[in-house]
């Protein structure tokens, strides 16, 4: 006799639910509904933030929202969870955080305040469970999750996914994440985040949607403005600034005649209207009619701004790196010598290679009086070929990745001992580079090694082969790479780390280069990062 199917707690709670509260199948739509929700103490309205109304209305299944502070987007995102729990019948709703920390905080701050300003309608439709980071409404559960813990991406099928500030959480946690609409017939996402690089994280959701912005028509000669193109190329020392500075707070003004324009007056564009699997919105300050958003008052920080970063990833919305953090890819180009790739050279040389599906292989000599000159770049499909150039470029000393192929680069480094050696990156050290010569290991740390190569580039002390296509490619993957800031969420403590904005694994092949020609010069290194 076959044993009797073990049944979910959960889904047992669930079936009883269903029974007790039936389905509304008279729901209001969201844009209404939201109308008689109370608010941070006040009754929702669209008054002085009519370009909410058409973002409320769209029930795309996929939307990415690239944002300012202070503009509504956190105030939607839980809302739409409420309501999809209430009225569209999602079993489970996954709210992600960056840490366990926001999890913590947004539940106090966010969720407690809205039931208990709602006691009629949200707060009658909750339920109680044993778990705080679980809320039981109507029918449904909504998990509030922390990104940066493994732990928290669960296994749990999902109906509707909302990342709140993704930027501040690492890549792969989300694409983790994103295996939970697997079984979902309904399958909604939001992304909503201040941003930090261009071409990441939020910044690269919204490139890669419809690109949505909020253009401000002109009362006089209906010419419509795009606030943040206006105020980036005045910035660039091109045209005017669209906020203009007078003693009544300041206004906004048409690129094209000038006239004062109501920010409550728009329209959103899509940049990008053929793509139709993503919706994409940016939210800027510039357009915002809260008090604390007034021409004078963002000019005034503009000005005054201790971080220019900051500035535009909180104030403009737009994802911005400083120039010394990322390099160009006319930057890198600029360096090219007359001398094109070669085959062979006596040497001594250098060998830097980074591991993925080919190996990518940089080759370099030290060049007195500049650091070095890179004489070969390209990219291999077997180990065995590495040989080869050990052999024809009199290999000194090479550097190769020792993930996620170690047994590969071990064997290699067998095959050359004493010459080739497997890197790992040690969050902890300090200082210059550790060698060890039994175990064929070098370690260091990854920022400041990265630092160390980057300032080779940016200082002009590298000379590269002339302009081809395979050096073209080591420019975009040198670009493809910058420096930001992160806060671990144990500790609180901050640290510099690069992040991946696009392929670069010849950026890691010529760090490891770089690495294997500074050895036995700790002077130079320590010049180097500084």
């Amino acid at each position: 006799m076959p044993k009797p199917h073990k049944t979910d707690p959960f889904d047992d709670l669930l079936n009883a639910l269903e029974m007790q509260l039936p389905k509304d199948t008279n729901a209001p739509l969201f844009h209404e509904w939201v109308t008689q929700i109370k608010v941070d103490g006040r009754q929702f309205s669209y008054e002085n933030r009519e370009y909410l109304l058409d973002v409320y209305k769209d029930n795309h299944p996929y939307r990415a929202i690239e944002k300012c502070t202070q503009t509504g987007g956190t105030v939607e995102a839980i809302l739409r969870a409420v309501f999809g729990a209430r009225y569209k019948n999602y079993r489970n709703i996954l709210y992600y955080f960056p840490s366990r920390t926001e999890v913590t905080e947004f539940s106090k701050g966010r969720v407690s305040p809205l039931i208990e300003e709602n006691p009629d309608t949200i707060g009658s439709w909750l339920r109680d469970t044993d778990a705080a980071n679980i809320k039981r409404i109507w029918n449904s559960f909504l998990y509030l999750l922390g990104m940066r813990s493994a732990l928290s991406v669960k296994n749990i099928p999902a109906d509707y996914l909302i990342f709140d500030e993704s930027d501040e959480a690492k890549p792969e946690a989300r694409e983790k994440a994103m295996e939970r609409l697997g079984a979902s017939e309904e399958g909604h996402v939001l992304l909503l985040s201040n941003p930090t690089l261009p071409d990441y994280g939020i910044d690269l959701e919204f490139k890669h949607s419809d690109q949505r912005y909020w253009l401000l028509k002109c009362p006089k000669c209906n010419h419509y403005n795009c606030l943040e193109d206006a105020f980036l190329l005045w910035a660039d020392g091109k045209g005017s600034c669209p906020l203009v500075e007078n003693d009544n707070n300041g206004y906004r003004a048409c690129e094209k005649c000038g006239a004062i324009l109501d920010p409550s007056v728009g329209r959103w564009v899509a940049r990008n209207p053929s793509i139709k699997d993503k919706r994409g919105y940016h939210y800027t300050q510039l357009w915002s009619k809260t008090k604390l958003h007034t021409p004078n008052i963002i000019m005034r920080k503009f000005r005054t701004a201790t971080s220019i970063t900051t500035f535009y990833n909180l104030i403009i919305g737009i994802g911005y790196v400083e120039a010394q953090n990322r390099l160009s890819i006319e930057e890198v180009l600029a360096l090219c010598g007359s001398d094109g790739i070669v085959s062979s050279d006596v040497g001594p040389c250098f060998m830097g290679v980074d591991q993925g599906k080919d190996l990518h292989a940089v080759i370099g000599k030290r060049y007195p009086p500049k650091s070095g000159k890179i004489v070969h770049i390209n990219v291999y499909k077997d180990w065995e070929e590495l040989d080869g150039l050990m052999r024809n470029f009199n290999i000194s000393r090479c550097v190769v990745d020792a993930l996620p192929e170690t047994r590969n680069a071990r064997a290699f480094a067998n095959r050359h001992k004493g010459r080739v050696f497997l890197n790992y990156y040690n969050i902890h050290q300090k200082g210059s580079y550790k060698w060890n010569e039994e175990e064929l290991i070098v370690s260091c740390n990854r920022t400041e090694s990265l630092d160390a190569s980057h300032r080779e580039i940016s200082e002009q002390l590298i000379v590269l082969p002339k302009k081809c296509e395979i050096v073209r490619t080591f420019a975009k993957h040198l670009h493809n790479v910058a420096k930001k800031l992160e806060e671990d969420e144990e500790s609180g403590s901050k640290r510099y780390i690069y992040v991946k904005l696009g392929e670069d694994h010849f950026r890691h092949a010529y760090n490891y280069e770089a690495m294997a020609r500074q050895y036995g010069s700790d002077s130079f290194f320590a010049d180097m990062v500084g």
